[in-house]
């Protein structure tokens, strides 16, 4: 085949250009230090790249999640530790309280003492807030988990869930001596107080509705599993609403009849009859059912409690709230993993703390009363006619049996004191299993954390190795190329500066 100057000049030209390609290939890898500067000059390490800078873009969005959730989780246990401490110090406050004699002065310093820590748990714990969002409202992280103000135009029909365990059996004062004009030592000994026995359940509100808007009795429903789990439900007409104001002898709504159950809307307790009782001990799940319109300045809210239906009495909207202990925020901190971060106050804080404060402060006030009532008589004593010994006998007896109701009463109170010690430690295991939780997921997060930080360092080491070019080596490839290049000219420039007239 004839080789033309043309020719070899055509293939000359071409060798050059592909030198200097690969000559600026090398020297674009040299200065920018990557493999490729567009798609096109290499698909696969395209590909791989956008893969890596995907993956390294997730895990960078789980690191920022896990760290929010750390902040929230931490601000979370804070709150809950405190309270166990407080728990700690009422358990340890009332074992006193029920192993020692008390004076008026001692009582009520334990109301105010006890009054106190609730509200530290219930107010500075329970209601706590992180970045304007409270901590233990589920979803509703924009409402407090108190009442803020007193609030009176919403009456809520609340459904709260029951153990038939918690329907306890004690004894309390039945009938009151009072002085009366003209009442002989006979008339105060027959009106002599009695320590009966009753079986009571305490709602977690007291101060509930007793009377509708028209001035019925309102409704309340019982409902529970018998011994056969079958589903029974409480006549209507065994419910009875019973007022501590309607008592005409006092502690009167602690005696029901056998087949009916007395609502005491005042204490927020339902109160049962032998016959009931017994049936309702058999069983299991016990729901109860009442309204409750008025709510003090720090009360719960019922909806971060309880399921429940709110109704304005002002404008008729009604709000229902149900689900109530299945409102888990989640946080996505790696792959396909979901984290709760989120503790309910109605897991963590129990209702009956706060209850229990109360009972012990109503029993304390009725002590009061007495020695109140016993001091009001033995003035009376001082200033009767030492000639009138009727009279005399007659106030010395009354002065007697108030005596014996007090000791009876310190009986109750030091009953309710032990009571109190149950409830607290109940209270502190529930407290300490929402403890245990909440340090079982941030020690979960804590790994996952962990194993996104290595997952990161070796997802970055293999976007670098597939992307990134190594030096050396790079360098030795354009210093070849370069090479390559300056002999490509030195042997084109002989081949093309010679022709054929040079050999004519």
């Amino acid at each position: 085949m004839r080789v033309t100057n043309n020719m070899m000049r055509n293939n000359s030209m071409l060798h050059i250009q592909r030198n200097k390609a690969a000559y600026n290939n090398y020297f674009e890898q040299y200065a920018t230090q990557k493999k490729i500067t567009r798609p096109s000059d290499d698909p696969t390490i395209a590909v791989r790249a956008l893969k890596y800078r995907t993956t390294m873009a997730e895990i960078n969005q789980y690191l920022k999640n896990c760290d929010d959730a750390e902040n929230w989780m931490d601000a979370t246990e804070k709150p809950m530790s405190t309270a166990n401490s407080i728990l700690d110090t009422m358990i340890e406050y009332v074992t006193n309280a029920a192993n020692d004699p008390n004076n008026a002065n001692d009582r009520s310093t334990i109301a105010q003492q006890l009054r106190e820590y609730r509200g530290f748990i219930y107010e500075q714990n329970a209601n706590s807030d992180y970045a304007g969002r409270y901590l233990f409202t589920g979803f509703r992280t924009d409402v407090p988990l108190l009442f803020d103000k007193d609030q009176t135009d919403t009456t809520y029909m609340i459904t709260e869930e029951m153990h038939v365990n918690d329907i306890r059996t004690e004894n309390f004062v039945y009938g009151q001596p009072e002085y009366a004009d003209g009442s002989t030592a006979d008339d105060y000994a027959k009106a002599a107080s009695r320590f009966l026995e009753t079986h009571k359940v305490s709602l977690s509100y007291n101060n509930c509705d007793g009377k509708t808007i028209d001035g019925d009795p309102v409704k309340v429903s019982i409902t529970y599993r018998d011994k056969d789990g079958v589903l029974q439900t409480i006549p209507e007409d065994k419910i009875i609403v019973k007022s501590i104001r309607d008592n005409t002898v006092y502690n009167e709504h602690y005696k029901p009849a056998e087949d009916e159950v007395y609502y005491v809307p005042e204490s927020g307790e339902l109160v049962f009859g032998q016959n009931v009782y017994d049936s309702i001990r058999a069983g299991s799940d016990m729901t109860v059912v009442y309204p409750k319109t008025e709510f003090k300045k720090n009360d719960i809210r019922p909806e971060h409690y309880f399921n429940c239906t709110a109704v304005n009495n002002v404008t008729g909207v009604t709000k229902v709230y149900d689900k109530v202990k299945e409102q888990q925020i989640n946080y996505q901190i790696n792959f396909s993993q979901l984290l709760t971060v989120n503790t309910l106050g109605c897991n963590a804080f129990d209702a009956s703390i706060g209850r229990m404060v109360d009972q012990i402060q109503d029993v304390i006030n009725e002590l009061d009363i007495m020695e109140q009532t016993q001091t009001e008589v033995r003035k009376r004593i001082e200033d009767c006619d030492p000639n009138d010994t009727e009279k005399l006998a007659g106030l010395n007896e009354l002065y007697d049996q108030i005596t014996t109701e007090m000791a009876l009463q310190n009986t109750v109170l030091t009953n309710t004191f032990s009571h109190a010690i149950t409830v607290f430690q109940d209270a502190k295991s529930t407290l300490n299993v929402a403890v245990a939780e909440h340090g079982a997921r941030y020690n979960r997060m804590k790994m996952t954390q962990s194993q996104l930080d290595t997952l990161k360092i070796d997802t970055d080491e293999a976007k670098s190795e597939n992307e990134n070019v190594d030096l050396e080596e790079i360098l030795v490839d354009y210093t070849e190329a370069d090479m390559l290049y300056q002999a490509a000219l030195q042997a084109t420039v002989k081949i093309i500066g010679t022709s054929l007239l040079d050999f004519i």
